[in-house]
């Protein structure tokens, strides 16, 4: 009400009005509520209700109550243990060498001869990556009968390079010729008769007076 203005002149907006103009404001789109689904509401839910079974149980039968606390106690722990273990037989797995079981158990026949004849063959059909890959492996397992490297099926080339047992000429010897089984049987490079040939030549260098 202003100064000055008698109260007579003061009118009070019909509540009808008010109301009307509230609806139509809370009818746009902006003040359009919904309520959002929750998708944890069911364990919220399952939650309270365990535990108020719990405090229900401890109020009327609180030794049943206490025993069961301690059997869950005792499965957790008993979790605990068992995954400790387990990731314990993981990692002295994982870091003990190779046992002489390990070695007699490795996949070695066939060998490198055989190996060297399934590459020479492969080259006759013109599969020339192939080839490479099966004298690789036959010339590792003649190395491996030398004692120079230890192999296992699970090595990749470049392992075999970091081998203590070679000497310096041999280890720059296969270090180059797994760069060049690397480009030719696994990266894409140009692999034909010239490219084996080059490879043999590269393979019988061992036999070479040094």
């Amino acid at each position: 009400m202003t100064r000055g203005t008698s109260p007579d002149l003061y009118v009070q907006p019909a509540d009808d009005s008010l109301r009307a103009v509230l609806d139509s404001v809370f009818a746009s789109g902006r003040y359009e509520w919904s309520q959002r689904p929750d998708p944890l509401a069911f364990l919220r839910q399952w939650w309270l209700s365990l535990e108020r079974w719990l405090a229900s149980l401890a109020h009327n039968h609180p030794d049943l109550y206490v025993a069961l606390l301690w059997g869950a106690v005792a499965v957790l722990v008993a979790i605990v243990l068992h995954a400790s273990w387990l990731l314990l037989r993981i990692v002295r797995g994982a870091t003990a060498p190779p046992s002489a079981s390990d070695a007699s158990a490795s996949p070695r026949s066939p060998g490198s001869a055989w190996f060297r004849a399934e590459a020479r063959r492969l080259a006759q059909e013109g599969r020339y990556a192939e080839a490479m890959r099966a004298d690789f492996r036959g010339l590792i397992l003649e190395l491996d009968a030398r004692s120079v490297v230890r192999f296992h099926p699970s090595k990749t080339p470049f392992e075999y390079v970091r081998e203590p047992g070679l000497s310096t000429p041999d280890r720059g010897w296969l270090e180059a010729l797994v760069l060049l089984l690397y480009a030719c049987a696994y990266a894409g490079a140009p692999c034909g008769p010239a490219e084996f040939a080059g490879w043999q030549r590269k393979v019988e260098w061992r036999a070479s007076p040094h």
